[in-house]
Parts: C-alpha cells; sequence; structure tokens
C-alpha cells in the first residue's frame, strides 16, 4: 500500500483503518496520531491538511495503527497523558491516569483547604506514574512529599515526571511495598493518599483487552476480593508511630462499605466516610485517625 501523500489523506485512511477494527472514536484518535508524529496544535492540523506528509512520518503512522488495532492504549504510544490539567509521561510500566483518581485530588485539595501553605507531609502509596504525588506537590507549594512504588521502574517515571514538572527535590523516592517502607523508619507524615490496585484476580480476565493485556497487573490486581491492599495499609497504619491522621483512598465502585469496614476494626474511632464519583457510585473513602500514642 502507497503512503499517504497530504495530511487529509492520513487522516480519512487512518480513521478508516481504525473504524474497519472497531476503535472507538476512530477519527479523533486518528487526528490526535498525526497531531503528535508532526507537532501541530488542532489549528494547525486542520489548517494544514493539504500539507504533504514526510515518508517517515507515514511510516511511524502506520506502525502504530498496527499496534493500536491489536489493543495497544492510545497513551502508551503517544507517550503521555494529561491528568489535573497537567501533562505526565506514561509507558507500559505504569498505569495511565484516569479521570477518577482525578476527584481524589480533588477530595484531597477541597478537604485540606484549611491547611494550605503549612508544610503538609503527604505520602503517595502505590505512585505508579507519579501524577498524585506531583500534582499534590504543585498544589501545595509548602508540602513535602514521599511516593513509594514497589516497582523500580514505575519510580523511574515517577521521577521523570517530577523534573518535567519542577518538583523532583521536594518529593522522596521509596521502594517497597505500600508503607511497610516506612513504618518501622522511625518517619512521621500527615496525609496518606493511595490508589492502589483494587481490581479482584478473578475479575482481570474480563476487563478489556487494552488494559488486561497492555497495562502493569501489578497495578490492577488486589487480590482475591479486591481488598487486600487496604487490609494490609489498615495493618500498617496500626502498627506506625508517626502515621498519617487523614487517609485518602481510592476505591473500586461497589467497595466503599467493605473499605470503610476495614478501617473501623483497625481505628474504631476513626471518622470514616465514603465518596461517590459523578456517576453516584463509591469512588473515595477518607478517615480521620485519631492521635496514636
Amino acid at each position: 500500500m502507497s503512503f499517504p501523500r497530504t495530511v487529509r489523506e492520513a487522516w480519512l485512511r487512518a480513521s478508516s483503518f481504525l473504524r474497519e477494527h472497531r476503535v472507538a472514536s476512530a477519527e479523533w484518535e486518528a487526528e490526535v496520531m498525526i497531531r503528535e508524529l508532526t507537532g501541530r496544535d488542532r489549528t494547525r492540523f486542520f489548517s494544514g491538511l493539504s500539507d504533504p506528509l514526510p515518508p517517515e512520518t507515514a511510516s511511524r503512522l502506520e506502525e502504530w495503527l498496527r499496534r493500536r488495532t491489536q489493543g495497544e492504549p492510545l497513551q502508551y504510544l503517544l507517550g503521555h497523558q494529561d491528568f489535573f490539567g497537567r501533562t505526565f509521561r506514561v509507558t507500559p510500566d505504569v498505569l495511565i491516569p484516569r479521570p477518577e483518581t482525578e476527584i481524589l485530588v480533588e477530595t484531597v485539595i477541597r478537604d485540606l483547604k484549611d491547611v494550605s501553605g503549612q508544610p503538609i507531609h503527604f505520602v503517595d502509596a502505590g505512585t505508579g506514574s507519579g501524577a498524585i504525588a506531583v500534582t499534590l506537590a504543585l498544589e501545595f507549594p509548602e508540602a513535602r512529599v514521599t511516593a513509594v512504588d514497589v516497582s523500580e521502574a514505575a519510580l523511574a517515571v515517577a521521577r521523570e515526571n517530577a523534573r518535567m514538572h519542577g518538583v523532583e527535590n521536594r518529593i522522596h523516592w521509596v521502594c517497597g511495598d505500600f508503607l511497610k517502607p516506612l513504618a518501622n523508619r522511625g518517619i512521621s507524615a500527615d496525609v496518606l493518599v493511595s490508589n492502589p490496585p483494587y481490581i479482584p484476580t478473578g475479575d482481570i480476565g474480563g476487563l478489556q483487552p487494552e488494559v488486561r493485556d497492555h497495562e502493569p497487573r501489578l497495578a490492577l490486581d488486589g487480590g482475591t476480593d479486591g481488598l487486600g491492599p487496604y487490609r494490609v495499609m489498615a495493618a500498617e497504619l496500626s502498627r506506625w508511630p508517626g502515621r498519617p491522621d487523614r487517609l485518602f483512598f481510592e476505591i473500586g465502585h461497589d467497595q466503599g462499605t467493605a473499605v470503610r469496614q476495614i478501617l473501623k476494626e483497625a481505628f474504631p474511632d476513626a471518622e470514616v466516610h465514603v465518596l461517590p464519583d459523578l456517576a453516584g457510585k463509591d469512588r473515595i473513602v477518607k478517615a480521620r485517625l485519631l492521635p496514636s500514642v
């Protein structure tokens, strides 16, 4: 097949190819791919539809189309994803940031507006791409952030995102499993924020192929019932003398009651609230713990 000669021809061919392979929003995805490969914003894209398309660009577009129709997420092809109005690098080593997690960050910002400007110490457990950690560092300029992840490869991506946004030196990077690296080191913190894996193991196979086959299972699989990480963190918090007294968790759409019960069993006097997303489904658990003694 000959390469397309113009931007318009490339867009039409790419859109048709994606539609044939049942890719949703085919025209938009084709446009985004071509804009990324040519370095054009939307205005320049549409005003330059008659411009010639370099053969090397057409060749890369063909490769991206092939990979996309094999289920690879568009964000991994582009190498980035927007989150909270900022662009973050993503690779197959990290979960792609999602709008649901923006609700988590919005909840933290809203609930901590009374202490904004104070030197808060955040812990982001399971930082992945670093989207939460970096966003908190930017939204709370006086804060310190400790970002923990069990994957060295994920931490490398998170560090790159922190460098890109100018906050690398305000984030302490720790490789380890949830809170375990912190609880026994005499470290104290004020706020725990976490979007842990919460998909039940048995449900992984039913996820969309582009999630199931391409995003890191380590960032998806929450154990038999999807609640394993919350149990682990509750237990680690109970043994942590300098533990945070405010907790913010992202949860699965039907996990609010169960996660609330986990926290109340570990901390009977805690104030625990379950908050919905825009669809009215469980999405956030926030809690206030009594100071440890």
